[in-house]
């Protein structure tokens, strides 16, 4: 099977491609990283689980698995963490779970949507809270496609597909 990172921005309809990617599928598991309301609903024969523990909740699925989103996942993990100032264990943290992303994301035999937003898309943060999220958001967003056999970006509530796209060299 195969991981799928989808990219957009606010409201653009990045949400609803994710989803679309695995409509086919009668049973899914949708991650939620965010706390409290807003959450959409899920379609009939969706599992919904409100979690950070992406790595687990994957390996614990038994049915396809939309991560809904890294953006929120982070900031829930600074947050939870206590890590808005300190960078550098927020950086290996970060890290660590996202080499466990990968390799969860990688060894289940379905597949996975992981849904983010572009932070380059945007104006640049004032914030430096907002700032230092951009940037780890942005590692986290590379890392993920790094091990994704397909990636989406979505622009202008188009789906534009990467896979093929060569990866900017570091």
């Amino acid at each position: 099977m195969t991981t799928t990172l989808v990219i957009g921005g606010p409201r653009n309809g990045a949400a609803r491609h994710a989803r679309s990617l695995l409509s086919a599928h009668p049973q899914v598991t949708h991650l939620v990283t965010h706390d409290g309301p807003g959450t959409e609903e899920s379609p009939d024969g969706w599992r919904l689980v409100q979690t950070r523990e992406l790595s687990r909740s994957i390996l614990g699925s038994r049915h396809p698995v939309l991560v809904d989103d890294l953006t929120d996942w982070l900031r829930g993990t600074l947050d939870g963490e206590d890590l808005w100032d300190d960078p550098a264990s927020a950086r290996g943290l970060v890290q660590d779970r996202l080499d466990e992303l990968a390799v969860a994301a990688s060894a289940v035999p379905f597949d996975v949507v992981v849904l983010t937003t572009e932070p380059s898309w945007s104006l640049p943060p004032a914030d430096p809270r907002d700032a230092f999220l951009v940037d780890l958001l942005a590692h986290a967003n590379e890392r993920v496609s790094t091990v994704s056999g397909q990636v989406h970006a979505i622009v202008a509530g188009r789906v534009l597909d990467l896979t093929d796209a060569p990866a900017v060299g570091r």
